[in-house]
């Protein structure tokens, strides 16, 4: 039975006072429709007032205040800032998964090249940059039927991770399609949903790259401009650079995208319009979110846009935009298209509660995400109550996730094939955020055991927390790398990442009693990740090159 509510908060197309005035249709165009354009009318709409949150938005915002106290609670001030200065400056080996390639002590660690990280950007730069010497000029030949399939891949596969659009934005796109592509924000945002949709669509860069190179002709008024708008044209730039791939350029202009959107909340200028407002804020945790997956895998400059999530307010998510089921202006429905996962999510629940949760694991591991405390001496060591009061708070914030959107955690003790991998990408990629904060908690006790070479049975029984969370990771991290098309290059850096760890880990004599034929299965299951996606990036290549030889060297 269809759920009342999602039926409850579809818009219906507004019509201005003069249209509703004299009971005619109207186009609702935006500023001004055509009848007050055409006869000097000031155009004005009555915007609806904002429904209330529903259950779901009422029980993510308490998790969100609830991990904030739970926060609060792990350490006190003053180690909190020593811990702070631990995760985010210092080099430490305790720094696993959340430096992952960008910290030269993890590499070490795990038996690399110091300077691995500089090695593998540095392939990926030279690769990009020979890619796009003299691409040339293309024609635009806009063909309705590609725009609509363009538009339904990207709503199911793209914006679902990232909702940051206008709810009514279908009649936008294809209103500006259909004509004559003049330079400006909103035709650069309509020009990149078709070329990340074209992509997704057909898994290759081709098709997409006239709609690309055109929307780009608007970059110099994207750059200028301090508005939402520009903010999503600058997002969707490095949306559609995760998906051919290339995570350098999708970091640059991330990066700008998240510097903009700090001005306008710093500035004021985000206005009192209710629906801009939303869409502000949507950007500003998207931007946040975007930038944190990517500049958590290498040494990558950083924004500073963490400074401003205790102060800007969680979005209301109540109207997700979403293409199909809505009918378009042409009156037809597109389908799904083939080739990936989509997420079945009829009125944009599954969308609004999954945003609001990956938010939440965010802002956890931004704060505290592994156990380790100062001694007397000066000296970092494992922390096991902290691990414990960490291991508390994660399960919180399960306990506090939407039914829609819940996961089954799995039991190490079955078979690999019989594992419930969620068959909604989203929740699946939850279960992956899960598990990695999981990974990240015990290997500090992992990295104790390598060290000092005997172990405590309390010492042992953390190990096997690490070493159980990677068993239960692997197949829906690697089921994540195949259907999050958008975050596939960081999904892999964990795969790499956390595999070598685990390599690692069974290697040392004292913690070989704790692997079980499981373990290994899990291994080698993930150097058997989706080659065609791995071989379209020289830096995924490079990584998998290295994993297939440890797998190959432990006898896998």
């Amino acid at each position: 039975m269809q759920d009342h509510r999602a039926t409850k908060r579809k818009r219906t197309t507004l019509a201005c006072d003069a249209c509703r005035a004299r009971r005619t249709k109207c186009d609702s165009q935006r500023p001004a429709c055509r009848y007050c354009q055409t006869h000097g009318v000031v155009c004005i709409y009555q915007e609806p007032p904002l429904e209330p949150p529903s259950r779901v938005e009422e029980e993510l915002y308490a998790l969100n205040n609830r991990l904030d106290q739970l926060i609060r609670l792990v350490l006190p001030a003053q180690s909190r800032t020593e811990y702070g200065n631990l995760v985010n400056e210092e080099d430490s080996p305790f720094d696993l998964p959340s430096k992952l390639l960008g910290n030269s002590s993890i590499m070490k660690m795990l038996g690399l090249d110091a300077n691995f990280t500089q090695i593998l950007v540095q392939g990926e730069l030279t690769t990009e940059s020979k890619s796009h010497v003299n691409p040339g000029t293309r024609m635009l030949i806009v063909r309705h039927q590609d725009t609509v399939n363009a538009l339904a891949a990207f709503s199911a596969r793209v914006h679902i991770w990232y909702p940051i659009l206008p709810s009514e934005y279908s009649d936008e796109y294809f209103r500006l399609l259909s004509g004559c592509l003049l330079p400006s924000s909103e035709t650069c945002l309509a020009l990149l949903v078709a070329a990340i949709g074209l992509v997704i669509e057909e898994n290759e860069a081709s098709s997409s790259t006239p709609y690309f190179e055109t929307a780009l002709a608007s970059l110099p008024n994207i750059v200028s401009e301090c508005s939402v708008r520009s903010v999503q044209c600058l997002m969707l730039i490095s949306l559609y650079y995760s998906c051919l791939l290339k995570p350098c350029q999708a970091h640059d202009y991330c990066l700008i995208a998240s510097s903009k959107i700090q001005t306008i909340f710093k500035s004021g200028l985000e206005g009192d319009d209710p629906n801009i407002v939303e869409q502000t804020r949507r950007a500003y945790w998207a931007a946040l979110l975007l930038e944190n997956e990517l500049a958590a895998q290498f040494d990558a400059p950083r924004s500073g846009i963490w400074c401003l999530d205790e102060h800007v307010p969680l979005p209301l998510c109540q109207q997700v935009w979403q293409f199909p089921p809505e009918s378009t202006s042409s009156g037809t429905a597109a389908p799904v298209p083939p080739g990936g996962a989509a997420c079945t999510d009829t009125g944009g629940e599954k969308t609004r509660s999954y945003f609001l949760a990956e938010i939440a694991m965010r802002r956890m591991l931004h704060r505290c995400n592994t156990a380790v405390q100062l001694t007397a001496t000066g000296k970092y060591v494992y922390a096991p109550n902290i691990a414990l009061e960490l291991e508390n708070q994660l399960e919180e914030w399960y306990r506090y996730l939407p039914e829609i959107n819940r996961f089954e955690k799995g039991d190490v003790s079955q078979p690999l094939g019989l594992i419930n991998i969620p068959s909604c990408p989203l929740s699946n990629f939850l279960r992956v955020q899960y598990y990695c904060c999981r990974l990240s908690i015990f290997w500090p006790a992992v990295y104790h055991a390598m060290q000092d070479g005997s172990v405590s049975n309390s010492l042992l029984d953390h190990c096997k927390r690490f070493l159980d969370s990677y068993v239960l990771l692997a197949p829906s991290i690697i089921a994540a790398f195949h259907d999050c098309r958008v975050n596939s290059w960081t999904v892999f850096v964990s795969i790499f990442i956390t595999s070598v760890a685990a390599l690692t880990a069974a290697k040392a004599p004292c913690l070989r009693g704790l692997c079980s034929p499981r373990l290994y299965q899990s291994i080698q299951a993930s150097g058997r990740a989706d080659r065609a996606t791995v071989q379209k990036s020289a830096s995924l290549m490079m990584l998998q090159g290295v994993l297939e030889k440890r797998v190959s060297e432990a006898g896998l």
